[in-house]
């Protein structure tokens, strides 16, 4: 941009990289370097710049426009002459023409400009999706323009897609520059810890105090001051405490995305208050929970006993790296468990049962009765699982009996262990079989 501002050269250049790692900042932060150079402030025009453009126009113009919203060409091609209109190019502001006699029309008005006219910026937000565009006749005059005209201009895309080069079309590639700038998630956790606390951190602009010449200037100066330096050590002390380290070092395994701390903090942060100023560890540990919530484990909470034991099951026959399976294969091992703890009468009480009643029957020590169900009421309970998908058919077919098909689990074993541990009525037979290795 720089270069396109500086010395009226035409650039294209793409900057990727996961979603989170910064690119957004990284040209909103360049943006605003180079306005501060560049931008033209009536208020200090001077008699030795008289030459400047005394009506305050602006140095260079930016046309951002991003691919979720602009769908196709013809909607990008009017956010272009609707922004050129805005930014006082009266004679492009008429959108009512088709694609078709605008595009010429914004051509002929880009390539009859010189290198003396202001540069024009064009930000291509989510870039991948434009190239899936029709004929992506945008990006081709785009980079046409950049590469053949005389009016400055630079076209900066911004994508997660690291094959986004690929995507483009051979003449569309041709007119491409090729530069690409990357940019990465943090790669110790010392730099991802570091970037979290920045984010907490107060600056005087936060609380509007403004800088003159370098001495800060505003309403209740000393007051701001001192609950900005006692709000910063706090957040310092944060990131010390040893249980709140642990919850970001959390999020740092699983994703390296600054965007899973920001999630992190938005309940704690909602809650500051005049009477609670200050951020508190244990804020982080009540959200971190709540984000740790897993939908599958909360659906399962009021699920029968019955479909519990089929769930187990599952768990021991996946753990035998028994990948598909169908209900014979479930019912066999759950008839498996009740017949051991039956057989094994008092033996079985270090399986936590109590004693045996007549018919099958197996009470455990929460006076919760463990009976073994006939194999048709527990074919409805495994389809009640089938149902709702959280057992999924390992074919498409379909055919054959309900008792044969085969079908995979959509749970780990952690999950279903959670189900357990959060199950109210669960018997301790039933937890220690759950719990059993195999």
């Amino acid at each position: 941009m720089r270069r396109t501002i500086e010395m009226g050269e035409s650039n294209s250049c793409l900057i990727l990289g996961p979603r989170g790692t910064g690119k957004t900042m990284l040209v909103r932060q360049a943006l605003q370097e180079i306005e501060k150079q560049f931008r033209i402030d009536i208020n200090r025009t001077t008699d030795h710049n008289m030459d400047m453009d005394v009506d305050g126009r602006k140095e260079f113009m930016v046309i951002h426009l991003n691919g979720m919203v602009q769908t196709d060409d013809r909607m990008a091609l009017k956010e272009i002459m609707r922004q050129l209109s805005r930014e006082g190019e009266s004679e492009m502001g008429n959108t009512n023409t088709s694609f078709s006699d605008s595009l010429p029309s914004l051509l002929t008005f880009l390539k009859a400009g010189t290198k003396e006219q202001y540069p024009i910026i064009f930000i291509l937000d989510e870039f991948d999706l434009f190239a899936q565009h029709t004929k992506q006749s945008l990006l081709y005059n785009l980079f046409d323009v950049a590469q053949s005209a005389e009016w400055p201009i630079a076209v900066i895309g911004v994508t997660c897609r690291m094959d986004a080069l690929e995507l483009l079309e051979k003449r569309v590639k041709s007119r491409f520059s090729h530069r690409h700038y990357y940019t990465f998630p943090p790669s110790a956790y010392h730099d991802y810890a570091e970037v979290c606390q920045n984010a907490l951190l107060l600056s005087p602009a936060d609380l509007e105090i403004q800088s003159v010449e370098g001495m800060l200037m505003g309403e209740d100066l000393e007051d701001k001051l001192i609950f900005m330096n006692e709000f910063n050590r706090r957040v310092k002390m944060l990131f010390e405490d040893g249980g709140f380290s642990k919850v970001v070092q959390r999020i740092y395994d699983l994703m390296k995305d600054v965007r899973g701390f920001y999630r992190l903090c938005f309940g704690p942060v909602a809650e500051l208050s005049e009477t609670h100023p200050y951020l508190q560890p244990s804020q982080f540990y009540d959200s971190g929970l709540q984000q740790r919530v897993d939908n599958k484990t909360e659906l399962l909470k009021g699920i029968s006993l019955l479909e519990l034991c089929l769930l187990i099951a599952i768990k021991h026959l996946v753990e035998r790296e028994t990948i598909t399976f169908n209900f014979e294969m479930v019912y066999d091992e759950y008839k498996d468990f009740m017949d051991m703890a039956v057989v094994r009468g008092t033996a079985s009480s270090s399986l936590g049962v109590q004693g045996i009643s007549s018919g099958g029957t197996v009470t455990t020590t929460e006076t919760v009765s463990l009976r073994l169900y006939k194999k048709a009421v527990a074919l409805k309970a495994f389809e009640h699982l089938v149902e709702a998908e959280l057992l999924r058919p390992a074919d498409s077919s379909g055919k054959g009996p309900k008792e044969y098909r085969m079908v995979r689990v959509m749970l780990d074993s952690s999950q279903i262990s959670d189900v357990v541990l959060k199950h109210r009525d669960c018997p301790t037979v039933v937890a220690r079989w759950a719990a059993r290795r195999q």
